[in-house]
């Protein structure tokens, strides 16, 4: 390993542990400024049911985003692949394993469609991106004719006590009291550090965004591990599609609106490089409970939506800077 890299790496393994204490220290802090509401644990079971959603999305973004990629269309993807699969039911659909096959493929064939874009059309991945993100959202539209798709016949139960196996238990089931949504999410998240941390595929994503040429000299299959990412993100795009479905009871065209700005925001506050060649699933782990309990706090300190956003925005701003001080001139 070259100077260079195990520079990268301690500076990574810093970011991680300071990203720790900052989770420790805003969970402090909620629970001095609301200690009849913040610090209880119906609310931190539902923060985490919340975040389990856009911590997929944002799994899937960091491998992404580690080949100097952007996927801006994860969102539009769960709003179109929700409604899909609900209208893949039928009027007397009660098949929740159809509906999760039909969400979790359609998914994946719209980020096979951006694979495609960008590693063998070679179109820019913000503008392929974009493009998809548009085409999903019209999609989503058009599949229902505007309208949400009631997934409630799936349910076997009810909100409170969702039968086991039944859509509506993957978003509001529980094992020994923790939500199965938050389970799911940490499976994604082993499995992503396992897949990025100790297997030759994630050596070959970080070397394609850390010197794509050199990476290619060195025999790395630069087109096929771009195209790979891309699939990989429209996979969790779909599972993230069921946790959020199960979870509202319903389909609608208009869910995961900005998901995407939330799960990128994750990632980077989570110290991978938006430039590529540097990334970390422990790190954008703790930028979804970073962002998690941020708005839970502020939404109980009853601030505005307005104030929120700005809040988000100055946060990935300030991340940006800090990450890559060697790119400030």
């Amino acid at each position: 390993m070259t100077t260079i890299a195990m520079g990268r790496l301690k500076q990574l393994e810093v970011q991680e542990y300071a990203l720790a204490i900052v989770v420790v220290l805003i969970f402090a802090a909620g629970a001095i400024l609301e200690p009849d509401t913040f610090p209880t644990w119906d609310n931190v079971r539902n923060m985490l049911t919340q975040a389990s959603v856009v911590g997929v999305l944002a799994i899937g973004l960091t491998f992404v985003i580690a080949t100097a990629g952007i996927d801006l269309s994860v969102g539009s993807m769960v709003a179109a692949a929700g409604v899909f699969g609900g209208i893949m039911l039928g009027d007397e659909g009660t098949s929740t394993l159809v509906f999760i096959a039909s969400a979790v493929l359609f998914a994946t064939g719209l980020g096979t469609i951006n694979a495609v874009a960008v590693a063998y059309g070679r179109v820019v991945p913000f503008i392929a991106t974009l493009a998809m993100f548009s085409i999903g959202k019209g999609i989503a539209l058009l599949l229902n004719d505007k309208l949400p798709v009631s997934l409630l016949d799936l349910n076997g139960g009810s909100f409170g006590d969702p039968k086991v196996g039944s859509l509506l238990w993957f978003g509001n089931g529980r094992i020994l009291g923790i939500p199965v949504s938050v389970y799911v999410f940490l499976a994604v998240t082993v499995a992503g550090w396992v897949l990025l941390n100790r297997t030759r595929y994630g050596r070959f994503v970080v070397a394609v965004g850390g010197n794509r040429e050199a990476a290619r000299i060195a025999g790395v299959p630069v087109r096929r591990i771009i195209f790979s990412v891309y699939v990989l993100s429209g996979i969790l795009a779909g599972v993230a599609t069921v946790l959020l479905c199960a979870r509202l009871g319903s389909a609608s065209p208009v869910s995961g609106n900005l998901y995407e700005l939330d799960a990128i925001g994750a990632v980077v506050i989570g110290g991978t490089s938006l430039a590529g060649g540097r990334a970390s699933i422990v790190g954008t782990f703790l930028g979804v409970l970073t962002f998690a309990l941020i708005f839970s706090l502020m939404t109980q300190m009853n601030l505005s939506t307005e104030v929120q956003q700005v809040t988000k925005g100055a946060i990935v701003l300030g991340a940006v800077l800090l990450q890559r001080p060697e790119a400030r001139y």
